[in-house]
């Protein structure tokens, strides 16, 4: 006990260093996420029927120094408008894979799921994947793909608290979330800094749209329109303030 008080007193102690604004340090494992375009390819059936798949390749490497559990969860999110969207998880597909790793000229893509039963991604090393979502209805023009498990789901870190206004979190993902807070609690508002063990769903983004009507969709041009770091359902959470807030 002794030891986890002294660790927690000099644990604040730093925190009370950090210049308000300042990122907190890096988690203690991150894995590093690209990948290639969203695109089509269509399987024909021995009975003469078709299906069109709309799949993505990607590559994970952990370039932290610890090894990275792997809770790999990939959801793209189709519509053509608020009233028509719908969330498609990276199931496995084992007809279209097949015939995507031959295209590919990669026999180690591996769907999402092959991947997490790896359990862990050690410092250094990489694994390339294969997101396949099915068959997105005809009438789509836009599409989100939310990438989760890149980053710890908890973790400690330090949060700025505005009373019942919420919390901000110096945290690349935070962007529109603290900007939502901080206009709600206006700029008079007071704060207190706490070291809090956070609850979060920290995601890679990508949004894309579809050039074309819905006669063809599997031959329309698909365009990567931006993507970055975001936060995802469920909200972020404190689950625990470890020591006394601190005041500026």
């Amino acid at each position: 006990m002794q030891g986890l008080l002294s660790r927690g007193a000099l644990l604040a102690l730093l925190l009370l260093l950090v210049p308000a604004g300042a990122e907190d340090p890096k988690a203690p494992w991150a894995i590093h996420f690209t990948h290639g375009p969203l695109e089509t390819y269509s399987v024909t059936y021995k009975d003469g029927s078709a299906k069109t798949f709309y799949y993505m390749t990607f590559t994970l490497k952990n370039g932290s120094q610890e090894a990275a559990p792997l809770r790999l969860s990939i959801k793209a999110t189709v519509g053509s408008d608020a009233k028509k969207r719908k969330v498609m998880p990276a199931l496995p597909a084992p007809d279209a894979e097949e015939s995507l790793r031959r295209l590919s000229r990669a026999a180690d893509l591996k769907n999402v799921q092959e991947i997490n039963k790896l359990g862990t991604l050690q410092p250094g090393e990489s694994v390339r994947g294969i997101a396949v979502f099915g068959t997105f209805h005809r009438e789509w023009d836009v599409a989100t793909v939310n990438v989760s498990g890149l980053e710890p789901y908890a973790r400690h870190c330090r949060v700025r608290k505005y009373g019942e206004n919420g919390f901000t979190v110096f945290h690349r993902a935070y962007d529109a979330h603290n900007k939502a807070v901080l206009q709600k609690a206006g700029s008079e508002a007071t704060f207190e800094d706490v070291y809090a063990i956070l609850r979060h769903n920290v995601v890679w983004s990508m949004k894309f749209h579809r050039e074309g009507d819905e006669f063809a969709p599997q031959v329309d041009k698909i365009i990567l329109d931006a993507e970055g770091w975001g936060l995802a359902d469920p909200a972020p959470e404190i689950v625990a303030e470890p020591k006394p807030p601190f005041r500026h």
